[in-house]
């Protein structure tokens, strides 16, 4: 850190890229206003190898390695750098010959990642060798294969052809969305988590649902039981009637046997209703999860944040402290939903159960349009205002938008007729409603949704 330091005044009089190799030296003259630089300068050599990048700060006059970053060595190879050690720039690459006759033996003379495409390319699909070796030499023309940076395009249809100058934007264009994947990485795999535990859960309760329904029929056994109770001896283990096959136990009397199966059959009867109500509570939480999971994709910072802390309001984010602190969802915080304002109307919606919630009961009056994809997750939409077609069209085009859905049927309710499930924040139950049928999402409305949301 202390050389860093003293680079950050230095002044660069040099910049050089090593013939042949992914190398570039920055030569400095060190900051003589520093009485305690004893250095006459430095060079910061950057080894841009893919996958393996190193960084060596050599002082001058002595020539010698003062700084190491990432180091990758290999001793048997010979190659081994560290502190105080000087600094050899490996020896420059020939050209690549033509007339060689296995693809391995193009091994000194290209990256890793084009010795394996050639080798693809000869020995599985069958291209001459010396041909193609021919066409990589001449090439004048850069190409991208994923992370790959390439003279020759192996005929590969997702080859890309660059320009030089353009490298740099085509690997950083989609940084944003990287980056906001890493931060929401981990609060994404909590929420498939969550999700998966609940699935498991539904299927366990379905199959005690069917368990209990299965005992119904021990009403009927008892019945039978008493029925011909004057037929059953002691010790007799089953009992044959009417098409039913009803085990006994042999220890207990006819009327024992029947207030057994009368208890169980009461057991299940109960177990019915507490099934029946918890199936629905986790097909809720189901439904709520899979929206998260949208949410956690979609949303700006600040939807983040705010969905970080209704996951911790509703359990399933554990209260943290430090840097990572996610706070507690305060009645006095406001929630602000997002808005797409046209002559036409305003629309409103949701990026998190918070700003559903806000926006549905607390923004939008009793008379205004509320918007819901039919049986699937999604965000709240509030029309307001307004009985216009093409914006009741449109707030349908964006629930489903909203839902990374490009067709699918929308409900259609006045608020009024919305109320919130006291299961999950942002859950609701739709009391009354209409349906809208969108074929597709208009060319116009994606230009308007997309550009509503990059401008949060």
């Amino acid at each position: 850190m202390e050389t860093l330091k003293k680079l950050t005044m230095s002044t660069v009089t040099a910049v050089k890229k090593h013939p042949g190799e992914r190398i570039l030296t920055i030569s400095l003259e060190a900051n003589h206003n520093d009485i305690t630089e004893t250095n006459s300068g430095y060079d910061l050599i950057l080894e841009l190898f893919p996958n393996r990048p190193n960084v060596y700060i050599i002082a001058y006059p002595y020539g010698k390695i003062v700084s190491v970053y990432h180091e990758h060595t290999d001793i048997e190879k010979g190659i081994f750098v560290t502190r105080n050690a000087i600094y050899q720039y490996p020896e420059e690459r020939g050209l690549l010959p033509t007339d060689l006759k296995e693809p391995e033996e193009a091994r000194p003379y290209l990256p890793n990642a084009t010795l394996r495409r050639l080798k693809h390319y000869v020995l599985e699909e069958g291209h001459d060798l010396n041909e193609t070796l021919v066409s990589m030499r001449e090439s004048k023309e850069l190409y991208v294969i994923k992370k790959d940076i390439l003279s020759f395009s192996f005929d590969d249809p997702n080859a890309k052809k660059i320009k030089a100058y353009q490298l740099y934007s085509n690997f950083v264009e989609d940084q944003k969305s990287i980056a906001k994947f890493e931060k929401v990485k981990e609060l994404i795999k909590l929420i498939e988590k969550s999700l998966k535990v609940a699935s498991k859960k539904l299927n366990n309760l379905e199959d005690d649902l069917k368990t209990a329904k299965e005992k119904m029929q021990y009403m009927e056994y008892g019945q039978m039981i008493y029925l011909y109770q004057g037929e059953i001896k002691p010790g007799d283990t089953l009992l044959e009637r009417d098409g039913y096959k009803i085990p006994l136990d042999p220890k207990k009397t006819a009327p024992q046997n029947a207030n057994a199966y009368f208890k169980k059959y009461q057991k299940a009867k109960a177990a019915q209703g507490i099934l029946a109500d918890l199936i629905i509570k986790t097909k809720d939480e189901i439904s709520y999860l899979e929206k998260k999971l949208m949410e956690a994709g979609d949303g700006t910072p600040r939807d983040i944040m705010e969905l970080k802390s209704e996951l911790l309001e509703e359990g399933y984010i554990k209260e943290k402290q430090g840097r990572n602190t996610v706070y507690k969802v305060s009645k006095k915080h406001r929630y602000d939903p997002h808005y797409i304002v046209l002559k036409e109307g305003k629309i409103g919606f949701g990026m998190n159960g918070l700003q559903n919630e806000e926006l549905t009961f607390n923004v939008a009056k009793k008379e205004d349009i509320f918007f819901h994809v039919k049986d699937y997750p999604g965000a709240h939409v509030i029309l307001f205002d307004s009985n216009n077609k093409d914006m009741v069209t449109m707030a349908c085009e964006l629930a489903l938008y909203l839902s990374h859905l490009d067709n699918g049927t929308v409900m259609i309710a006045k608020r009024k007729d919305v109320k919130k499930n006291p299961n999950k924040i942002g859950l609701v139950n739709i009391l009354k409603y209409e349906t809208l049928v969108i074929k597709f999402i208009r060319p116009e409305s994606l230009t308007i949704f997309k550009k509503a949301l990059k401008a949060e």
